[in-house]
């Protein structure tokens, strides 16, 4: 990536591709936005994105009536869940957590692809998503989401 400017702060900022970033996002997506479907890492051009963690955690209630709770990214030009979070497992306030190479409690509650797969680049200039799989969910008022990933080059 090459040297960016920020004026504002009166510094510049550089990114080696080999020494790549770990960046985090943690939103609170409503369950509107849930069952709609809700962009949480908008595409950029000419770059990829690799996830690296995952964190879901039910607010306001247990989730029921979906079957799951996807977060979905792009490979080979076709939609890959690179976690899936099966309903039962959504309980108010219990945090599900997968990650390389530090699994912690909870982590089997979270479903990744097979060999680590989940945590390869995707497909340059795609997003990553979160949606409701199977009834549109109930109950549950919140979900917050919380990424750790790298933005590749």
């Amino acid at each position: 990536m090459p040297a960016r400017a920020d004026s504002g702060l009166n510094r510049n900022i550089y990114q080696d591709a080999a020494l790549p970033i770990g960046y985090s996002l943690r939103t609170r997506v409503t369950l509107a936005q849930l069952n709609a479907g809700l962009t949480l890492l908008a595409a950029i051009p000419a770059f990829s994105y690799r996830l690296i963690d995952c964190a879901l955690i039910a607010i306001g209630g247990a989730a029921t009536t979906g079957t799951s709770v996807n977060v979905i990214g792009t490979r080979a030009a076709a939609p890959v869940q690179l976690i899936v979070a099966a309903v039962a497992r959504l309980v108010q306030s219990v945090c599900l957590r997968v990650g390389t190479p530090f699994a912690t409690a909870g982590a089997e509650s979270l479903t990744t692809l097979a060999d680590g797969a989940s945590f390869t680049a995707l497909d340059v200039n795609t997003p990553i998503t979160v949606i409701t799989v199977g009834s549109a969910m109930t109950v549950m008022t919140n979900l917050d989401v919380v990424l750790t990933f790298a933005i590749d080059g």
